[in-house]
């Protein structure tokens, strides 16, 4: 569960994330929409504190993300990043094999999680999966 309490980001006299609170229950898909500067990379980025917020709590799994350190933190989160988040280099299933590898995890289950993860949403694993982004 990723829960949001008042998380506000402000630059200098901008604030660019005011106040937001929200729930993300277990083993759900969230949409963070809005229009282009409203925030939604930001608080993301907070989530996974590549950005930390100016004030306000982020907890997963009832556990202050600031309590972990960054980089393991984001070992353990999945997001979709528009466009320029993905490696252009690397195949689709590469580029959605990237935590797993980075967690040690065998090939056997990192192409099962790539198939599943594909299929869950409706992209063929053998027609996608070669595809570069």
């Amino acid at each position: 569960m990723i829960e949001i309490e008042g998380i506000t980001k402000r630059y200098d006299e901008t604030t660019v994330v005011d106040n937001v609170s929200m729930v993300i229950e277990p083993r759900t898909i969230a949409t963070i929409v809005g229009t282009s500067g409203s925030g939604k990379t930001t608080l993301l980025r907070m989530i996974n504190r590549l950005v930390e917020p100016t004030s306000g709590v982020i907890k997963l799994d009832g556990a202050d993300n600031r309590s972990v350190p960054g980089y393991q933190l984001r070992r353990s989160i999945g997001y979709a990043i528009q466009g320029h988040g993905l490696f252009p280099h690397r195949t689709v299933a590469q580029n959605i094999a990237t935590v797993p590898l980075l967690l040690g995890w065998d090939r056997d289950r990192i192409k099962a999680r790539v198939d599943e993860l594909m299929t869950l949403y409706q992209l063929d694993p053998q027609a996608y999966g070669p595809r570069y982004p």
